[in-house]
């Protein structure tokens, strides 16, 4: 007589738009120290297996943390695993859509390995440390190479911690000079690439930024048809739209020159954020250069005798490509209004106290423009 199993019948699953809108419980992720000491595991049982060694429930539980892990991080491209201990590296390369750079990223767990030898510790530590900056900073090419050239060093140090030489102290010496010198080289060729790489992320937050200002000229397109060509409202918008273009051609050009100085440790949320505040900057100044010269607080005319579009245009390219320059021609502009020429009231004498006249404490403070 045949035993027939019993089954139990669950409820129907929901087709259509009703089980697309079904929340789905997030699949459980793995850490990388969980799946070292599972892949240890592993290992344990391969070596008491005398058939099917990739067969077993270990290896099961190490391909399901694996992919779990792998699933969150991206594929493990280069990994090194401990013999006797549960300790590893690895190096994930997580692909992204479109032209978003790949994020790659080092994995450790060295503890169980390192946690009786000082100095080796410490030397993982040094490494460690510097993945995480090379992990926020750089980006695409260079981040792989300084990547992967941490991954091999720390592979070295967790290959030489499991030999007796680890006990040794003059082995343990030679090692520490010599991981030494590969990081110094690893930093440097870091802080070489971080200066472009801040430069590049700088740039697209301005290019971020000038976004806002593509809605501007569309609006002084729409109130050319309705407001007419010299409408003021319109001009003000070109104004606003030249003084960021100016700003932006500003930065492009000094990153030729490399004169372009950015904190690249300030993070790439902070540096974009910056830098799609700069065409606001020098929209800023493009209108207040055309509310200057519309005024008549700065005393400029044409040949013609007559002031376009373009005229206005031209000074408030200059004043976002140049925000200094702006500053100091207003400032010198609102300094002649007041009374004498400024030329005359730099030769004015001291006072009592012996203190400069104030206008010259005034072209001593230094610009509030930030540094480029």
């Amino acid at each position: 007589m045949n035993a027939v199993g019993a089954t139990s019948v669950g409820a129907p699953e929901a087709r259509g738009i009703r089980g697309l809108l079904r929340r789905r419980e997030p699949a459980p992720e793995a850490s990388f120290p969980e799946l070292v000491w599972v892949h240890h595991l592993r290992q344990q049982e391969l070596r008491k297996a005398r058939e099917e060694p990739y067969g077993g429930p270990a290896e099961r539980r190490y391909q399901e943390f694996k992919a779990r892990f792998e699933r969150e991080n991206g594929k493990i491209v280069s990994a090194y695993w401990c013999t006797d201990e549960a300790s590893a590296v690895a190096l994930t390369i997580k692909r992204r859509p479109m032209i978003l750079p790949d994020v790659v990223q080092l994995h450790w767990a060295t503890n169980w390995s390192t946690n009786d030898k000082p100095k080796l510790m410490a030397l993982l530590y040094r490494c460690e440390s510097l993945s995480v900056r090379v992990h926020e900073v750089l980006r695409d090419t260079s981040q792989r190479l300084a990547m992967q050239a941490l991954f091999t060093l720390i592979s070295y140090i967790l290959a030489f911690s499991e030999t007796d030489r680890a006990h040794e102290s003059r082995a343990v010496g030679e090692l520490e000079r010599t991981t030494k010198e590969q990081l110094k080289t690893i930093e440097s060729y870091y802080r070489k690439a971080a200066v472009r790489s801040g430069q590049i992320v700088y740039v697209a937050g301005m290019l971020l930024g000038m976004v806002p200002v593509a809605l501007v000229i569309l609006l002084a397109i729409v109130l050319r048809f309705t407001a007419g060509t010299d409408s003021p409202a319109r001009i003000a918008l070109l104004c606003f739209a030249a003084g960021s273009v100016g700003a932006l051609v500003s930065v492009m050009s000094r990153m030729t020159s490399n004169k372009v100085s950015v904190d690249w440790e300030f993070g790439k949320d902070t540096l974009r954020t910056l830098g799609s505040l700069r065409p606001f900057v020098g929209g800023v100044f493009g209108l207040i250069t055309f509310f200057a010269l519309k005024s008549g607080v700065i005393a400029l005319d044409t040949l013609k005798g007559t002031k376009g579009v373009a005229f206005y245009i031209v000074f408030a390219f200059a004043a976002g490509f140049s925000e200094r320059l702006a500053q100091d021609m207003l400032l010198t502009s609102t300094v002649g209004v007041g009374g004498a020429a400024p030329s005359q009231k730099r030769q004015a004498q001291p006072d009592e106290q012996g203190e400069p006249p104030d206008d010259e404490v005034v072209d001593s403070l230094p610009s509030t423009t930030p540094s480029q």
